[in-house]
């Protein structure tokens, strides 16, 4: 399984939207869209939580910058992704 983090465009100060989704090879199995980092791992949760499965079935994560101008949610993604990977030992 691939959990692949979006960091999309948005025309609103403050907010950036965030798509989180969970891929089995090509065959998306969950998506979640949030409003900003720090809705991430509530996001994740959810997805997890509507498809049933394990965090530990996980094994890629991959963070998708399409919104180079917002720095402060890469950074959060970034930290979120290297807290996943530490937890699940890969």
């Amino acid at each position: 399984m691939e959990l692949i983090f979006q960091i999309k465009k948005s025309s609103q100060k403050g907010k950036v939207p965030i798509e989180i989704v969970l891929k089995d090879k090509k065959k998306v199995i969950g998506r979640e869209k949030v409003e900003n980092a720090e809705k991430v791992l509530e996001g994740l949760d959810k997805i997890l939580k509507r498809s049933k499965i394990g965090i530990t079935v996980i094994n890629s994560i991959k963070v998708d910058d399409l919104n180079k101008s917002r720095y402060t949610s890469y950074r959060i993604i970034k930290a979120i992704e290297k807290a996943l990977k530490f937890s699940l030992n890969f």
